[in-house]
This record gives C-alpha cells, structure tokens and sequence, in this order.
C-alpha cells in the first residue's frame, strides 16, 4: 500500500505539471493572438473573435514543439531529487516494484516514502505558467495602449464617423456661445469616413465640405463667418429663437476666419488645406539606358513601385519603338498593361517582364518607355523616360568612322575585331577540325586577349607580366646613400606609387571608369577562351568592342558650322579716318523703387520701441496698419505660419484693449515680418564726387605714366 500510495502522489503531481504546462500554452497563445488581431486592425477592420480560433491554433502550436504531455513520473523523480535534498536522490525507487528491489534498496524506499508524504508541491512546475501569465497582462496592457492611440480609427469601424480628438492647444471661443460642431465631409477621392470635431480651427482634405452647427446661450441677431477679411458669409437659425445656427461651405484653399456674433469678433480660427499629391512613381530595375548585348537574353525586367496619398486608379507603360537610321527611322507607338490589377490602393508594386523581340524589335533597334499613373482625383503623373537598346553587331563591326576624328590607338581597336572574327570563325568550324586544334586555337586566342588587355592596362598604371617581380632602378641599392635622412625617399623605396590605377592620368575619370569596364569584359572573354569555351567568350568579346568604340566617339570634338554674314563695306568710307559716327553706345531706363516692403521694414523698427516700453503714436498705427493688410494676405496663404503673428499684429492695433502683448509676442511677430520681407534689388546709383577730385586725380596719373 505504500508503494501505491507514493506512486498516486508523484502521478498527482505529474497532472499538475502538465495542466500547468496547458494552461501556460494557452495564456502565451492569448498574448500572441491579443497584439497581432490589435495591430492587424490598425492595418484594416478586423473582429476581435477572431482571438480565440487563432489561440487555439497557436496553443496547440506550443503543445507539440514542447511535448508537454510526455512529462511521465520518472521527470516527476527527477525533479523532485533536484528540489528537495532530503529524498538522497532516491525518489525514483518510489516507482518501482518491491519485488525488484534488494534489502537496500527496501530499507531507503521506506525512508523516502515517509520524506515524500511530508514535501510540497515543487514551485518550478509553476514557473511557466506565471511567465505565460505575465506575459498575457503586459499584452492587455499594450493592447488598450495601442486601442486609446488609435481610438480613431476604433469609433469610425463602429459608427462609421471619425470623431478625431480636440488639437492640443484649444480655440479660444466666445462666452455666447455655447457649444460648436464642426462635421468635415471629405471628398469622394479620399475614400475617408465622415469626422466630426468640437474646433473651429481644421485641418481638412482639399476639397472638403464643412457644416458648422453652433449654439448660443442667448439669442442671436446675425451670425456670420468672416473669411480672409474679404468674404462674409451669414448663418442660418435652425430655431425659431435663434440659438442654433448652421452654414456650409466648400475648402479649396487654406485661409482663415473668424466668428461675428452682433459685431463681436472672435480670435482667428485657421483652415488648413491638405493638399493632394500626384502619385509618385519609382522604377527599380531596369537602369534609365541599358544596352542588351549579343548573347544576352532579349528582354527587361521592368520593376516598378508607385505611391500615391490617397489610391491609385490606374496605370500602365507607354512605350515608342525606334527602327532604322537617318532620314529613314521610324516610330511605332504601343501601350503596355501590368498583369496586376488595379483597385484602388496606395502603394503598388508592379513587375512586368516586356520581351522585345515581341513588340517587334530587332537588333539596332530602341525602346522609349514611360510608367503613366492616375489616382482616385484623376491627377496624371509620368515617370522619366528610359531606354533600351538592342545592340547590332553588324554596326558595331563595321569601320565606318574610325578614320574620323581622334582615334586612341587605332590597332588596338582592330585587334579587338580581329578576336571577334576569329572567334566566329573557329566557332564555324567546330566540327570540321580535331578537337585538340580546337583547343590550340582558343588558347592562343586567349592569349591574344590577354596581350590586348596589358596593352590597355597601361593606360591605367597597370604592369606588364615582364615587369611584376623585376626589380626597378629607383629601387637599387647604389641610391640608399643618397636617400639617407630623406624620409620621403625611404618611403618611397617601400610604396610602390607608379603602379597604382588611380593615380595613372591617361584618361578622365569618367573615361577611367569606362575602360575599367572594358578590361574586366576582356577578362571574362578571356577567361573562356582559356577554358575552351568561345562561345561564351562572345559576348564579352562584343561588349568589350562596344565599350572600346563608346570611348572613341567620346575622345572626339565636334564645331558646328555656323554662317557668318559680314555687312558690306563700303568703297568712299575705307581709310578716310572719319571716327565722328561712332559712338558709344548707351541705353537708358527709369526705375522707380519699390516701397512695398518699407512697411514692414518700419513695423519692426515699431516692435523695438514696443519692447521699450514706449507708446505708439498716430503716424506709428498707419504703418503697423499697413503690414496689417499685408500679413493678413500671408496669413490667408500660409495660416500655419502666419495666422498667430496676424492675430498678434490685431491685438497691437486693438487699443480699446486693456491686455499688453508680452515679449515672447513680440519676438513671434518679428520673425514673422523678418521672414516676409525679401532681398532689395540693387538698383544702379550715380557717382558723386567732391569738386576738384578730378584734376588731382588726372595730376596723379600723369606722374604715374611719367615713372621709368
């Protein structure tokens, strides 16, 4: 019995392992369900039932990556010898039969029994479960953290109206009124809910349609809007007491207003604008010009990502297909369509493979392309314009023009060809020559590659093969006397300087780099050649030459013929030394100066004395008024930057006020007028000189002309 009595316990012990483990799965499967259904609905709409079929899925996830349903009594043993030293790591006899055991090991199983009769539960069976726990409550918490933020987006699933939250700083209203409701209907192009808000001051959709619903505390007489200081706009009573009042309007520009209730004038309340962009096209691949060589496969990968505010309506690639030369080229022009359907979304990334042996191209041949995007306001954007090139081998063979112009080391051009006939020559009869002759003659066209690519090399600062190893003259020994207690010259006799590419002053580094390209194609040719595989050296070979003839055509300097019509002379004027006809020519012009930045040159000069302390007088108010009427202007432009400086400027006019204006006002003012006033045009001045400066400096110049 009391063998059955033990193992009951250590079996009750391992159920709790293993509910404990479940129960820990399934508080980490909550947690991990909990954050990503509340990012996801930030994403897009999502339920939040959705909770408990994935944490089912991900809890039945743990179960079989941590097996907790194998924990068996043997684990129970071991855990509970690693807990408790008093059971002398003898538990696991608990387990066993009497039968099995010797006199021992009987004497030490009674001994344990009645240790383990007396021990708790092990605390570490637990441990995941409390982890598992923790993590589920810092997952609540982050979850609502995330839902207060986007609180939004929340209200506007359920009612479909997004009320967004009062601005930081709030209007300043006037005691009659009561309460405000601004409802902003943005347009139809925006795809964007219903929002509605308790300020005057918006920031709203170009385009949008505003209602204000306002009420009083007491009846009102007239009520209006006054926009810009141009435009005023009535409210109409909803009520027969005239308490409600209601007005719409349509924002297709930012601006600012302000409230007149009987002729009392609120603050400035600012209407900013957002303004749609056009959509914002970005090709990754292909380069703007790429050139397909021989052997290369021809067709572009065109990768494309357009981005847009609002949602993209349509899209598709306009593309002009150049054949022929001269006189005789011709267009042909083809709309592409993305296999990709369009519906609406901000951000697309489209990828279009264009084969352009089917739209009719053949080598020599250009292609012209451009991605044309339309959003949901029907606003157009265009990418750059990029341009494939097929190129024709048998234009890039022939010599035309090689005689024209500067030619850079002309044989070295004609080795290059050579090698490509070569090549194609030994490709043709392949299969009537022995395979070892096959061989010899693709070697030693490496070879001749090679060669050519030293002679080249050169140009960069590169050294021969004879050279690599050999030692140099200014390296002898015969110098290190000289050279002794010349720092530079030691270190030169270690810094091997002249075979540094970079520092070879052949070409311009633009050329530099281009003929850096064209040995590493030589290189690749090369290298098959010395494989025995000419075929695959062909199209390095090509692409060598048509670098090699790209820095030809660079090298040149074209002039442009222009005519040149000399008036006629005539006969009876030639050596008659008559000079009374010639006159210097001058031209004349009036400027007037523009004074349109003098007011608010002077208004700042006012805000100094403001900062004095000093009062203003009549003639100060007639030019603050004046940069009133400009600020106001800005202001009607720019209200972010200019509306509190103008609501400033007012309170400075305003001399029914009590209230001063604080310094910090000031400051904010002056920057404001300091950033409106622009750079004066020098206009020209005329030179006055003090009487009598003349002769002397005539005096003064005679002498200087008589010194030796």
């Amino acid at each position: 019995m009391r063998d059955s009595e033990g193992i009951k316990y250590l079996r009750s012990i391992r159920m709790r392992w293993i509910s404990s483990g479940l129960l820990a799965s399934v508080f980490l499967a909550a947690s991990i369900s909990l954050v990503g259904i509340t990012f996801w609905n930030i994403i897009s709409p999502a339920s939040y039932w959705l909770i408990l079929p994935l944490s089912l899925l991900i809890s039945v996830v743990i179960v079989q990556i941590f097996r907790i349903w194998k924990i068996n009594e043997d684990d129970v043993s071991r855990l509970l010898d690693q807990t408790y030293p008093q059971l002398e790591e003898s538990s696991s006899l608990v387990l066993r039969k009497s039968e099995t055991l010797n006199i021992l090991e009987r004497l030490q199983a009674q001994k344990i029994e009645n240790e383990i009769n007396n021990i708790k539960t092990p605390a570490l069976i637990y441990k995941r479960l409390k982890i598992s726990a923790l993590f589920l409550i810092i997952s609540v918490l982050v979850s609502v953290l995330i839902a207060k933020t986007d609180i939004n987006t929340l209200k506007s699933i359920d009612s479909g109206i997004e009320n967004e939250g009062t601005p930081s700083i709030p209007d300043k209203i006037l005691p009659e009124i009561s309460s405000v409701r601004l409802k902003v209907i943005p347009p139809a192009y925006t795809n964007k809910n219903t929002r509605v808000q308790q300020q005057f001051s918006a920031t709203v959709e170009d385009g949008a349609l505003l209602e204000w619903v306002i009420e009083t505390s007491q009846p009102v007489n007239k009520l209006q809007f006054i926009f810009n200081d141009k435009e005023r706009m009535k409210l109409h009573s909803l009520n027969k007491t005239g308490t409600k009042w209601t007005l719409s309007k349509a924002i297709n520009k930012p601006g600012f207003y302000q409230v007149d209730l009987d002729g009392k004038l609120s603050d400035l309340y600012k209407l900013e604008t957002i303004k749609d962009e056009p959509a914002l096209i970005r090709i990754t691949s292909p380069k703007q010009y790429s050139t397909i060589d021989f052997g290369e496969p021809q067709k572009t990968n065109l990768q494309v990502q357009i981005n847009d505010d609002y949602g993209i309506n349509d899209t598709y690639i306009s593309a002009t297909i150049s054949s022929g030369q001269g006189e005789s080229v011709k267009f042909k022009e083809k709309v592409i369509r993305f296999s990709e359907s369009i519906n609406g979304k901000q951000e697309y990334k489209l990828q279009k493979m264009i084969d352009l042996p089917a739209l009719g191209m053949v080598p020599g041949d250009e292609l012209y392309f451009y991605i044309n995007a339309t959003d949901s306001r029907k606003q157009q954007s265009r990418s750059d314009v990029y341009i494939v090139t097929i190129q024709d081998t048998a234009k890039l063979m022939s010599m035309d023009g090689m005689l024209g112009g500067i030619n850079l080391v002309p044989e070295y051009f004609r080795s290059q060809r050579q090698i490509i006939i070569d090549t194609e020559k030994i490709l043709k009869e392949k299969n009537s020559i022995s395979e070892e002759e096959f061989k010899n003659r693709s070697n030693n066209l490496g070879i001749d590659q090679k060669l050519l690519r030293l002679r080249y090399g050169k140009f960069l600062g590169e050294e021969t093969d004879e050279e690599i190893g050999e030692e140099h003259d200014e390296h002898a020994a015969g110098e290190e006397s000289a050279a002794f207690g010349d720092a530079q010259k030691i270190m030169d006799a270690y810094a091997h300087k002249h075979d540094i590419a970079e520092d070879a002053t052949f070409f311009e580094p633009e050329l530099k780099a281009q003929l850096k390209a064209t040995l590493t194609e030589m290189w690749k040719s090369e290298l098959r050649l010395r494989t025995y595989k000419p075929e695959e050296a062909l199209p390095f070979e090509y692409k060598a030459l048509r670098l090699l003839k790209d820095l030809q055509q660079k090298s040149r300097a074209y002039v442009s013929k222009t005519a040149l019509k000399t008036p006629a002379i005539k006969a009876e004027k030639r050596l008659t030394a008559e000079l009374d006809k010639i006159i210097q020519p001058s031209a004349e012009r009036t400027l007037s100066k523009n004074d349109e930045e003098n007011p608010l040159k002077k208004s700042t000069s006012i805000i100094a004395k403001l900062k004095e302390g000093e009062k203003l007088n009549q003639s100060d108010l007639i030019i603050l008024q004046e940069a009133n009427r400009k600020l106001a202007a800005k202001a009607s432009a720019e209200p972010a930057s200019y509306l509190k400086a103008l609501g400033i400027m007012r309170k400075i006019l305003d001399t029914s006020r009590s209230s001063k204006v604080s310094s910090g006002e000031l400051f904010l003012m002056e920057a404001a007028l300091q950033r409106m006033i622009k750079n004066e045009v020098k206009t020209p001045q005329a030179k006055i000189t003090a009487p009598g400066t003349s002769l002397s400096t005539e005096y003064f110049n005679s002498l200087k002309r008589q010194q030796p």
